[in-house]
């Protein structure tokens, strides 16, 4: 029987693997190098790749860090959806965990994306996610709405408040406290103690949404 990926054309799937292993390459550079010192025509070698290659897939290097952050958004949908039944308040708590897990397997590429925040902004999600990339990403395929942090954590914040599972609250000033502290937090933990970085965000977390009772 054939299996998701399988139905799909082939041209498809080598297209989304050379995509996904343009990434990886990227990622593991960044483990000894800053992004600016890595460049396109070192990766494209790594992959026996040509440099025309990597530019039919991404318009620059800085293109792979918003890739990256909607792979994280499509991640973490469908680690809620998976962890189901949740609260919204433990679906909250979830992605904050999950994440802190993704920074620490990858500490020196989550720096270089909140330097590029930093610097540029929230990107805009304008990558298009082929079916093929997310069966091969994630196992399998499922739905999913293009977005970011924002799109994410909204509509949980929302569904909290009438849900009554946090005291009502200026929505928007929760928003910017939860949003400072998944940048900021990072930034106060180095490589070695990234480990913390689970327990940091919980108990800020619970400080933010005001909630006493263990998560």
């Amino acid at each position: 029987m054939e299996s998701e990926l399988e139905k799909l054309p082939l041209r498809e799937r080598k297209h989304a693997t050379l995509k996904l292993k343009i990434l990886d390459c990227l990622i593991l550079k960044l483990e000894s190098k800053s992004l600016e010192e890595i460049s396109v025509k070192e990766m494209a070698k790594e992959l026996e790749i040509s440099e025309m290659t990597f530019y039919n897939y991404f318009k620059n290097k800085k293109e792979l860090i918003v890739y990256f952050i909607e792979l994280w958004n499509i991640e973490m949908n469908r680690s809620i959806e998976l962890a189901k039944p949740l609260s919204s308040v433990e679906a909250l708590f979830l992605v904050y965990e999950l994440s802190a897990a993704k920074m620490e397997q990858n500490h020196q590429f989550i720096m270089e994306i909140i330097a590029f925040i930093a610097l540029n902004g929230t990107p805009k999600k304008d990558l298009k996610i082929s079916n093929a990339e997310i069966i091969i990403a994630f196992g399998s395929l499922f739905s999913y709405e293009v977005g970011g942090f924002k799109e994410l954590i909204l509509p949980l914040l929302s569904s909290a408040i009438e849900n009554k599972e946090i005291k009502k609250q200026d929505i928007d000033v929760l928003f910017t406290a939860l949003y400072n502290t998944f940048l900021a937090t990072p930034l106060l933990v180095n490589k070695e103690s990234v480990h913390t970085l689970k327990e940091l965000y919980k108990k800020q977390l619970k400080k933010i949404l005001d909630i006493k009772e263990d998560i």
